[in-house]
């Protein structure tokens, strides 16, 4: 197994902790995204609209999430066509009519699109 695959102690417990957090925020994750006329979740592909509000998140969540988000190496356009966000494990359906998700290792809008690190197979 090479480096790269192995997961340290201190990302582990960060991914642990972010996990925590979006589950008490989970709310507040699917409300941060989106609006009314949106389009509906399963006709994202090829999106080209951004998850990028974070106006419903507090200053500690923003926090959380910009660690995460690095510590991840989220991106909003996955390289791996199989891999999307919508397509995880961690995945967060968004709300009717809205179009971003959420997802459970870190706090805010996801995008149905994205990718990170971390991806798994929904089963």
């Amino acid at each position: 197994m090479s480096d790269s695959n192995n997961v340290s102690r201190r990302s582990f417990l960060q991914r642990l902790g972010a996990l925590g957090v979006a589950g008490v925020g989970a709310g507040t994750v699917l409300s941060a995204c989106g609006g009314d006329d949106a389009a509906p979740a399963e006709d994202t592909a090829d999106a080209d609209f951004s998850c990028d509000d974070l106006s419903g998140l507090s200053d500690q969540e923003i926090q959380t999430r910009e660690q995460q988000v690095q510590a991840l190496q989220y991106v909003e356009e996955t390289p791996n066509p199989d891999e999307l966000c919508s397509n995880c494990a961690f995945w967060q359906e968004p709300e009717a009519g809205e179009q971003c998700g959420g997802c459970d290792l870190f706090p805010g809008p996801v995008h149905p699109d994205g990718w990170c690190n971390s991806w798994v197979a929904a089963s």
